[in-house]
């Protein structure tokens, strides 16, 4: 099963994201962007990248931008092509553009959800990304709060 990498500083949170993703990922939990960077680099030198980073972007001793921004670094310093990086998204409860243009562009992420969240909200952002299939079926008629880059 394919590993994913859950950051955010609350526990309840990652517990909530864990159980979002039903199983489709293996999850490796970070409390916060410096743990989930050492985290990453570690799969890196092993040989063992993640498939799936979801970060939250408001963390205490360094941010899901400025996380994202230095696993983006360690990428490029392992030699992964722009193509073959690890997607991420991001999650917020601030709703606004800045914010997803910030992730998008400086931190390198491709989709971005706003808390709170439903697990139908994060599966339908990882099916806009191709990473899985749509599980809940195809509800067009239905506008979701994800924004895939």
């Amino acid at each position: 099963m394919p590993r994913a990498l859950i950051v955010d500083d609350s526990r309840y949170q990652r517990f909530l994201i864990i159980q979002a993703l039903g199983g489709l990922f293996t999850p490796e939990e970070a409390a916060d962007g410096r743990e989930a960077m050492a985290l990453f680099e570690d799969a890196l030198r092993r040989g063992e990248p993640f498939a799936l980073i979801v970060m939250d972007i408001l963390m205490p001793v360094l941010s899901g931008h400025d996380a994202l921004a230095g696993i983006r670094r360690l990428e490029t310093q392992y030699g992964v092509e722009a193509g073959k990086r690890t997607p991420a998204v991001m999650l917020s409860s601030l709703d606004d553009p800045a914010n997803m243009l910030r992730a998008q562009f400086e931190s390198g992420a491709q989709a971005f959800v706003t808390k709170p969240f439903t697990p139908r909200n994060l599966l339908e952002a990882l099916a806009s990304l191709g990473l899985v299939e749509n599980p809940l079926g195809d509800d067009t008629d239905e506008e979701f709060p994800c924004k895939a880059f």
